[in-house]
């Protein structure tokens, strides 16, 4: 079975051969490491293709030291390269700029001639994931947080003008990516603080899930996996998610309960589970991050597949975590699962 294979197995829950590996650095992370963390991933590859969805090329731009705007016109300050930044002017603060506002082209983005020849030459044995670009992120990019919250309460209309057209872009954007031999398409959008939705879940349910739906049912009509990333905690949609057709969320599981998640949605999606960066990965020691990880595969991969391992490696992660994080996953992860 080759990468490629397992991931499809493991999203669809028809019996991959072990868990398999979607771990990945941060740019800070591979700065801070180098050689020994190229050399970890070489005893641990990952079963994903070397283009991660959320670092397209013109998501560096947040990443690079000083001040750059990136191709929406969102200028980037950033005092920790490898680490995202943030912005500090926003193009649209002021809504009447919106009739003089250019969108960006698919091909900004991504170049996609580049792509498809390297998918081509890697002879496709491991799972490709295409990249959605954010959507809720970048209205309140384009227009920023605080005023993207109130306008989400008054509906103003150029508002509305503003989604629709960041909408009509994804949906370009994404058919663009369709175009190529990929297998899946993975939306990002953080959705959650540390205690419950940025909106109220009514909220979301009347602006975004029905557009959710239509972009998942783009990909699912060519026959694509919909991978979907959110931060947070964001257990009063996580059903509208299965709903909508989600076919793998990268959720932070330790935040919302690792068995609860297991009882209330274990079989009915895939789980990239997201091995705990706010504490156990940078501060714990070895033996926790072995533990954790057992947990996590004993509580989800108990449906002939249901889990990925998605793992970040940041740069404030020492390497023996992270090397025990791979490792246990590998060792642990073979079905029949020994954890």
């Amino acid at each position: 079975m080759n990468s490629r294979e397992r991931v499809i197995r493991a999203v669809e829950s028809s019996g991959p051969d072990r868990i398999p590996n979607g771990c990945y650095w941060l740019p800070g992370a591979m700065s801070k490491y180098g050689r020994e963390l190229e050399e970890l991933f070489l005893l641990f590859p990952s079963d994903f293709h070397r283009f991660v969805a959320s670092f397209s090329s013109f998501s560096y731009i947040g990443y690079k030291e000083g001040i750059n705007k990136d191709v929406w016109g969102c200028v980037w300050k950033n005092v920790n390269p490898g680490v995202l930044g943030r912005i500090i002017e926003y193009p649209l603060a002021d809504l009447y700029n919106l009739k003089e506002y250019k969108l960006p082209d698919p091909s900004d983005l991504v170049n996609f001639r580049e792509l498809e020849k390297d998918i081509r030459t890697s002879g496709h044995d491991r799972y490709v994931l295409g990249d959605s670009e954010n959507f809720f992120e970048r209205l309140h990019w384009l227009r920023g947080y605080r005023d993207t919250l109130v306008d989400l309460m008054t509906q103003s209309e150029e508002f509305r003008k503003l989604t629709d057209l960041v909408f009509d872009f994804k949906m370009r954007y994404i058919k663009r990516w369709l175009e190529l031999d990929i297998d899946g398409v993975y939306f990002l959008d953080d959705w959650g603080t540390m205690h419950g939705l940025m909106i109220s879940p009514i909220k979301w349910r009347e602006y975004f899930k029905p557009l959710y739906k239509e972009m998942f049912d783009v990909v699912h009509r060519a026959g694509r996996h919909v991978f979907f990333h959110s931060d947070g905690y964001i257990l009063d949609i996580m059903p509208d998610f299965v709903e909508i057709g989600v076919d793998a969320l990268n959720i932070q599981v330790k935040l919302m309960g690792v068995e609860r998640l297991s009882e209330e949605f274990g079989g009915k999606l895939c789980i990239l589970a997201d091995i705990d960066r706010q504490d156990i990965l940078p501060f714990g020691t070895v033996r926790d991050v072995e533990e954790h990880v057992k947990q996590i595969i004993g509580a989800f991969s108990s449906f002939d597949g249901g889990l990925v391992s998605w793992g970040e490696i940041a740069p404030d992660v020492p390497l023996p975590n992270a090397e025990a994080m791979l490792k246990t996953f590998r060792k642990h992860g073979e079905y029949p699962l020994t954890a």
